[in-house]
């Protein structure tokens, strides 16, 4: 199967905006890769869509969604995308192989994640011998499950099983049914998962770990032929950052919207979690990328050699 036909068969394009047929011909499209379907980037740009925010910047923006971050990755290298939001983790193993990637910014500069499991299992003691379920090997989610592991005293290798599952709703999904035994889950989906008797193992925010989960990414060629288009983008960006922080109320209505539950208390926690973890300023977190390069190199000994610069391009943040 290509690369193409498999994203024919998983991308879901959102339609985040409203305007009509005539409006959206006029201004510049731009389709935004996102790894949740409820994600910051993609409440934020919705919220920016009904500010009139990106109408003042010329741009429609249609985001698509890709269940995780190494497909997503793919799907940019692969012109399917304009911009893509995802994990450090996925972005640095795509560019360890050679794609002419870039991060231009940050949107959430920490881990807005729990490690749950079921009701039965307590401590992370209790994992070994489980089944932990993740996206994909090499993913943001896969890369948190080897940090709490590690917080927990357990060998990712010998204790327990790690199982490709899906994105963050599908593991939450196979934790209901049984097939595995805990996963890391997005803000939203906590709530959700206590109220079904499922125990936080780890709080990764509470612990303000900084980890660049996700990042805004282009590739080298695109930044230089629509640079006036990213800088427009990156303008906008700073612009909902601001909306977002402000407008929380609107933030909680869109975020239930999107992950269409009645859930308030989810979507106000969901908020708490995304709104801490995304940038006033719109830059990455230098430590959460190193920390990313870090675990690499133990497994990829070029990473160890790897300078930020190579692969960070700040011009566009206004």
């Amino acid at each position: 199967m290509s690369l193409c036909h498999s994203l024919a068969v998983l991308v879901t394009v959102c339609s985040l905006t409203n305007f009509s047929t005539t409006s959206f011909a006029q201004r510049t499209a731009l389709r935004v890769g996102t790894n949740s379907i409820a994600s910051t980037e993609a409440v934020l740009i919705a919220l920016a869509q009904d500010a009139g925010i990106l109408v003042k910047h010329d741009l429609a923006i249609e985001m698509v969604f890709i269940p995780g971050g190494t497909l997503a990755v793919q799907a940019l290298i692969g012109r399917s995308l304009d911009l893509l939001v995802s994990g450090g983790t996925p972005f640095l193993h795509a560019f360890l192989e050679g794609a002419r990637l870039k991060i231009l910014g940050g949107v959430s500069n920490r881990l807005p994640y729990t490690f749950m499991a079921r009701g039965d299992i307590a401590s992370g003691a209790q994992l070994k011998g489980k089944k932990i379920g993740i996206s994909r090997y090499g993913s943001t989610d896969d890369f948190a499950v080897k940090l709490a592991l590690s917080q927990f005293g357990l060998s990712l290798k010998s204790d327990v099983s790690i199982i490709q599952v899906g994105a963050t709703s599908a593991r939450f999904a196979a934790l209901k049914s049984g097939s595995i035994d805990a996963a890391v889950l997005s803000s939203g989906l906590t709530q959700l998962a206590r109220k079904l008797g499922y125990h936080v193992l780890l709080d990764f925010l509470e612990k303000d770990i900084e980890y660049q989960q996700a990042a805004i990414i282009a590739q080298d060629d695109f930044l230089k032929v629509r640079a006036d288009i990213v800088r427009r983008f990156m303008n906008a960006y700073l612009e909902g950052i601001r909306h977002y922080k402000s407008h929380r109320e609107e933030a909680v209505k869109k975020t239930m919207s999107l992950l269409r539950i009645d859930d308030r208390q989810a979507a106000e926690i969901d908020y708490h979690y995304r709104s801490r973890a995304l940038p006033e300023d719109g830059r990455p977190t230098l430590k959460g990328l190193q920390m990313a390069l870090d675990d690499l190199a133990k497994d990829i000994p070029k990473a160890k050699n790897l300078r930020m610069d190579q692969f960070l391009d700040l011009s566009f943040i206004p």
